[in-house]
């Protein structure tokens, strides 16, 4: 068993942060933030050019944590923009570098160019990349060659929005994500234990493990975004109502006490947090070290 996947089902949830690689070259100021977290986190979460916004290649920015600290990286791997043959390729290069875990996921939704026609390409849905890693993990590349003698060991996961209304449908895609070989799932932030139990029941029968996701709001115009542009937190919608009128203060510390409480009370019920960082990392580091002393030590 992988060592990240034996991790979430310890018998204290995992905790993740999610972050993006930095927007240009210099990799320096990111890493150091990393490295001052690593003592509160077990793994580093990286998005995929999220919200159709380009960043370093994923890969190479989780190359440089991999060189410089002892920390699992789980990459993401979106369907939008690479056709099959240059997720394989990059798939290949994240076994080789030793990457933890790898996700499938279609890719955010963005407007095509005026005139230059759509910028995705979606030669794979989700479901097919997970079973193009799994093709891999064989050694069948799909070219009719003899099987790679090296196999990968590509530790597979997915997303999930438990935030949806239509949740029977979410949780039927769900099983379809294990039946095609992910082995954990990573949602979309929530902000009651309510919203995120179907979803975790099923997930339970279905043999996969849920880092769910967890997003502090940084002020009140955060909150204002993700109610009216987000159709996927449309469910979310009266808690995200509390922040108007917030300062920014008080916006920070009422989201790092009321996800530090929904942590809590979903603890026993998940395998791990994955703390997103909406924007930059700072307030999710603070969450993530918040969480780190209120669980205090672990036993022996």
């Amino acid at each position: 068993m992988s060592a990240l996947l034996e991790s979430l089902g310890g018998p204290r949830p995992a905790v993740w942060l999610e972050t993006a690689p930095p927007r240009g070259i210099a990799a320096a100021a990111l890493l150091s933030k990393l490295a001052a977290v690593r003592e509160h986190v077990g793994a580093i979460n990286l998005v995929d050019n999220a919200l159709g916004r380009v960043k370093m290649s994923g890969l190479v920015f989780a190359s440089l944590i991999k060189a410089r600290m002892p920390l699992p990286v789980v990459l993401n791997f979106s369907c939008r923009d690479r056709n099959r043959f240059a997720l394989k390729s990059d798939l290949l290069g994240a076994a080789a570098l030793g990457i933890d875990g790898v996700v499938a996921l279609q890719g955010d939704r963005i407007a095509p160019d005026d005139g230059a026609g759509p910028k995705t390409v979606h030669d794979l849905d989700t479901l097919g990349l997970l079973a193009l890693i799994a093709d891999l993990n064989r050694g069948d590349t799909g070219e009719g060659r003899p099987p790679l003698k090296t196999l990968p060991q590509l530790l597979a996961g997915a997303v999930g929005n438990p935030n949806r209304k239509a949740i029977d449908r979410e949780l039927d895609l769900l099983d379809r994500k294990a039946a095609a070989g992910a082995r954990f799932v990573i949602t979309q932030p929530v902000f009651a234990a309510a919203t995120a139990r179907p979803f975790l029941e099923r997930a339970r029968l279905r043999g996969i493990k849920v880092v769910l996701g967890i997003l502090p709001v940084k002020r009140a115009s955060m909150a204002d975004y993700l109610k009216d542009r987000i159709k996927d937190l449309s469910n979310a919608r009266e808690h995200l109502e509390r922040y108007s009128g917030m300062s920014d203060e008080d916006a920070r510390r009422w989201s790092i006490d009321e996800n530090i409480r929904l942590m809590e009370t979903l603890a026993p019920e998940v395998a791990g947090f994955n703390i997103m960082s909406g924007g930059g990392p700072s307030l999710a580091i603070e969450l993530a070290q918040a969480w780190s002393r209120h669980q205090g030590p672990a036993g022996p």
